[in-house]
């Protein structure tokens, strides 16, 4: 989904259904003559609010995952080599599917095997409106924590509040495990 399907839904949380009114794909393909100043500032506010959100859910709830397999020269792979931006190694193993120690370094990871396979999360930044945001979180509860944040900023407390709740609880019944709900077994009498 793109990021200003999200935003939509937020700012009419928001109290700003006339500029949610406004936002659509046309609209969006001409950015710049579509909106006036003080709306792009709002939609940027709204963009750097659903950033956070984003973060937030990557850090604390559900990590972006991704497996990459490199070679190592000197035992190093560089961070630059990696196609998405790492967060944090979760784990590296070589081709039989054995752990493989390793050291992080600010511009390279040293792993003590030749080939190895390494599993990582990312975190990845919206740059426009128009950018895909990478979850399957649905665009409803992303959109409470945009209005969250948004309401937040703008110093309306109470309001935030009320969205807060309903991100939270929103995250957990969409995170819950499936083996969380059990049924309990029947007896013969």
């Amino acid at each position: 989904m793109k990021a200003y399907e999200i935003i939509k839904l937020a700012c009419i949380f928001s109290d700003n259904e006339s500029l949610s009114d406004k936002i659509s794909e046309e609209t969006m393909a001409d950015y710049e003559n579509s909106f006036t100043d003080k709306e792009k500032t709002s939609l940027n506010r709204h963009l750097d609010c659903l950033q956070s959100v984003q973060d937030e859910i990557i850090t604390e709830y559900k990590p972006l995952i991704f497996e990459e397999c490199f070679k190592s020269e000197n035992f190093k792979i560089l961070t630059s080599a990696f196609s998405k931006p790492v967060f944090e190694i979760l784990s590296i193993k070589d081709l039989k599917g054995r752990k493989v120690k390793f050291k992080v370094y600010p511009n390279y990871i040293m792993a003590f095997s030749g080939m190895v396979e390494i599993r990582y999360s990312y975190k990845c930044t919206l740059e426009n409106m128009s950018s895909e945001v990478e979850t399957d979180i649905p665009p409803r509860i992303l959109a409470y924590g945009v209005a969250r944040e948004y309401l937040l900023r703008q110093g309306l407390y109470d309001d935030a509040d009320i969205y807060e709740n309903r991100f939270k609880d929103g995250l957990k019944i969409i995170l819950k495990k499936k083996t969380d709900t059990q049924i309990p077994g029947r007896r013969w009498l």
